[in-house]
């Protein structure tokens, strides 16, 4: 193991340059980037909307509404085809995905089947299904019902442009490095860093930009208009240059957006007020003008997403292709519908389902803390282990964290993973952790010379029984990282990225780099004993020496009072969790991730807020849940409230602008708008998440030891949850997605304690054939006792720096960690390994030790360990 190989040196080489090569871009100034060139990189970490500010939407393609325009102008489509061919009709009707036309004369019938049946064309990539089914009903029916397979298919092609619409709509912005994806069946995700007005954000991609031009039927009487009563083949839409007067336009398209070919900003000749000017393609130009002719005198509507815009009379055919769209547009109202409608006319209409917008000053703010918070962790760790193991072996370990950290900051820039600040978070963890490797192989050479083995017997078998270890409580903790990018949602994914890529990186410099570097120190020294030694002058340094070379805590006989300290914990908890059972959190202070709703930031600087005028306002907008807090110097306050109606986002939007009316010097750093729905799935989610990690945990450990050890290890890691929820409930810090992080986090030390303690666990029981169980397990405990403090201690100091600098929305997150590693340590000796004396393991062949608790239990043996 400790062998100086060729591979090893070359391995350890090649990973150092191109950790410098690919982290170097992050420290170098854009103008140096620019000029270099050739195979070189030249791209940064990939910040986070959270670090430099900007916009999130998700939002969700109306499918419904997709169908019910579908159905709509079939039956329009049917009503012309059968006046066409001279059919009579008694009734043309729609319903959902089915049209239903009955026939006056019934010989005409079959033609009448026939004429429609053409109207089914087969999917595209599918061509043996039809998009619909014909079929003769009774009493002279004729019915034409979409198939599934062709609703599912219009709907991904409606999803699809919906995506390719929305990014040349962004683009047209000059947006720096959009992001648009597609987020399970119909929905889209719009990440548009830097953004500095989100509300023209929304305006542009929300609207529907379905430009049509249609005939005005003159037949509808005012009281017809007034009543809403349309003449059959028509509609009545409001007239937006008469102030929203309804007018009756007929459903016949002359002619539609879809055969414009460009469209400017110009002006009225007479006014000078702004205006569309437009171009059609060769078959729009056709079709206009051919409409023109045929009705020249009468009045035609321009109908801009179900309003019309101005219907004016043709004077004479415009055969010409273009023509000019008068309203009253503002100058940059007119800016923005030309670029929508260069970017073409979304299928269906898009609904505002959760939004994030950070501020770029928020955000800078963000990365100086998350600089600072990293900062003062690497320093803390790099004290704290030249402390504790001295300037060779705790400089080995400070080398590989270093290697670690540009390891860590390349892998990410060379795969553009986004750096968010939960992110920092995960790094700060993933550099404290680190250092556990190095702390398990440290503690294991220790071991074997007190076992009176020379050096490189020691450091050869420090590293062969530590690997094990290592491995072990490094995949726990992967696997929920892994659930925890799966299953998670915007911030949480990147500290997800972040913690996955920091254990690999955590695990090749602890135990690849370590071992070269020590292989080389014994290579060139030929030493013949270590530093860290107990019996190698001087006695208090390193400060690892002040530890009892050995100690002998009798933890099991404290087990019956763990026993009863936990369960009241563990009922306590669930108590303050559920109680009031009203959902969807009970006791829980669930932040807008799980219920839904807003989180509004406002400043009124530098003047104070009155934040009794605040909430009057809020009130006065119809709102529920209303929560104002006021932070910083008074000139800001934190506001978070209910948003009903199935539109959030604008809800959101009428309420900003009423603040703005009553503070005019307002401005909003950050807004967080989560509806229903989503809420409700981000729940479902996190719940799933938990128990996902806790089940895969525990098939690890039964995989890798035995089953009663993985029985200890999930009641271990079911008393963490919910201990950790008890903490959520009592101090009422907000439980959102950060909080599913941080307890996925938490399983995941639990578990990498908890294996520690099991692996030696495993080793004596197999050393020591004929010592009581409880005997072992106290022994196994000591052993690992020094291991268990030091990696608590480095994680505290780095999570605490993190508590008190990263800021409100890191907060809660390191304040659950931090009690997450003391219940950790402590289920880990108090409730894992009980549970094993308990059941007892197989010891021998066929025989497992059975352990007393005062019940009557069957077995050929029985063996009272616990006091």
């Amino acid at each position: 193991m400790m062998t100086l190989s060729r591979w090893k040196v070359g391995l350890v080489l090649f990973a150092t340059l191109l950790g410098i090569l690919f982290s170097l871009p992050n420290f170098l100034p854009q103008s140096v980037k620019d000029s270099i060139s050739g195979f070189a990189p030249t791209k940064g970490l990939n910040l986070g909307l959270d670090l430099q500010g900007g916009s999130y939407l998700l939002v969700e393609v109306d499918t419904a509404a997709l169908q019910k325009e579908r159905t709509g102008n079939l039956v329009e489509q049917v009503r012309q085809e059968l006046n066409r061919k001279g059919i009579e009709t008694a009734s043309v009707t729609g319903e959902g995905t089915r049209v239903q036309v009955r026939i006056v004369n019934a010989d005409q019938v079959q033609e009448a089947f026939t004429t429609l049946s053409a109207l089914a064309v087969p999917i595209p990539r599918n061509p043996s299904i039809m998009d619909m089914n014909v079929t003769r009903g009774p009493d002279q029916t004729i019915q034409l019902v979409f198939t599934d397979e062709g609703v599912r298919a219009t709907s991904a092609r409606a999803v699809d442009t919906s995506i390719e619409i929305v990014r040349r709509r962004i683009d047209s912005l000059g947006t720096k490095e959009p992001s648009i994806t597609r987020q399970g069946v119909n929905r889209i995700v719009v990440e548009a860093p830097g953004e500095s007005d989100p509300e023209q954000l929304k305006r542009i991609i929300g609207t529907t930009a379905k430009l049509t031009f249609q005939m005005v039927d003159e037949s509808a009487s005012p009281q017809d208009l007034a009543a809403g009563r349309a003449p059959p083949g028509s509609i009545i839409l409001p007239d937006e240059s008469q102030g929203g007067a309804p007018l009756a336009v007929r459903r016949q398209i002359l002619v539609s957006g879809n055969n414009l070919t460009k469209a400017s900003v110009g002006s009225e000749q007479n006014t000078a007020r702004p205006a569309i000017d437009f171009s059609f393609d060769g078959e729009g130009s056709r079709k206009f003008g051919e409409a023109t002719r045929l009705n020249v005198g009468r009045r035609f509507a321009i109908i801009l997403d179900g309003k019309i815009v101005s219907a004016p009379n043709i004077i004479s055919p415009i055969t010409g292709g273009s023509g000019q769209i008068t309203g009253s547009f503002t100058p940059q109202e007119a800016s923005e519908l030309v670029n929508v409608l260069n970017g073409g006319a979304l299928p269906a209409p898009l609904k505002f389902e959760q939004q994030r917008t950070v501020t770029a000053e928020l955000g800078a703010d963000a990365v100086a803390k998350g600089a600072t918070a990293t900062i003062l962790a690497v320093v803390c760790v790099i004290v704290f282990m030249v402390l504790a193991y001295g300037f060779l072996f705790g400089g080995i370990s400070v080398l590989a964290l270093i290697l670690n950290l540009g390891l860590l900051i390349g892998g990410m820039s060379l795969m553009q993973a986004t750096l968010t600040l939960p992110g920092i978070a995960g790094l700060i963890l993933t550099l404290a952790m680190a250092v556990d490797a190095n702390v398990l192989i440290y503690e294991r050479m220790r071991d074997e010379m007190r076992a009176g083995r020379n050096v490189i017997s020691a450091l050869d078998a420090g590293f062969t029984r530590a690997i094990e270890t290592i491995l072990d409580a490094n995949i726990t903790t992967l696997a929920a990282a892994a659930i925890m990018y799966s299953l998670g949602a915007g911030p949480v994914k990147g500290f997800a990225v972040t913690l996955i890529l920091g254990i690999v990186t955590s695990v090749f410099s602890a135990v690849m780099v370590t071992q070269v570097v020590l292989a080389v120190w014994y290579k060139i020294f030929r030493p013949k004993t270590m530093p860290i030694a107990d019996n190698v002058s001087p006695k208090a340094w390193p400060l690892i020496k002040i530890l009892p070379q050995k100690t002998n805590f009798t933890f099991v006989k404290f087990a019956r009072f763990a026993a009863i300290l936990s369960v009241c914990a563990v009922v306590a908890s669930l108590f303050l969790t559920i109680y009031p059972a009203t959902p969807p959190c009970g006791g829980l202070n669930c932040g807008v991730d799980f219920k839904g709703g807003t989180a509004l930031d406002i400043s009124t600087k530098p003047e104070i807020i009155d934040l009794a005028k605040l909430r009057e306002t809020m009130n006065n907008q119809g709102l529920r849940g209303v929560q104002v807090q006021g932070v910083d110097d008074g000139s800001a306050a934190q506001m978070k409230f209910e948003t009903p109606g199935n539109d959030p986002v604008a809800k959101v939007d009428q309420v900003k602008a009423a603040l703005k009316q009553q503070f005019p010097n307002a401005s909003f750093s950050n807004t967080e708008v989560v509806g229903a729905k989503v809420s409700g799935e981000l729940l479902t989610g996190g719940v799933t998440a938990l128990f996902l990690a806790i089940g895969l945990m525990m098939i690890y450990i039964w995989f890798r030891f035995e089953w009663q050890f993985g029985l200890g290890a999930v009641v271990a890691l079911f008393h963490d949850v919910i201990l950790t929820f008890g903490l959520f409930a009592l101090f009422k810090l907000e439980f959102d997605l950060r909080a599913v992080a941080a307890i996925l986090t938490i399983i995941g030390y639990s578990m990498n304690d908890t294996v520690v303690v099991f692996d030696r666990l495993r080793e004596n029981l197999r050393k020591y054939k004929k010592m009581p169980l409880r005997d072992i397990i106290d022994l196994s405990i000591n052993e690992t006792l020094s291991r268990t403090i030091i990696t608590g201690i480095t994680a505290i100091m780095a999570l605490t720096g993190l508590a008190t600098l990263g800021g409100d929305t890191l907060f809660s997150f390191s304040v659950a960690m931090i009690f997450g590693i003391f219940v950790g340590t402590y289920s880990s000796v108090y409730v894992a390994a009980p549970v094993i004396l308990l059941w007892g393991v197989a010891r021998n062949r066929g025989d497992a030790e059975i352990v007393d608790l005062g019940g009557f239990k069957p077995g050929k043996k029985k063996v009272n360990d616990l006091p």
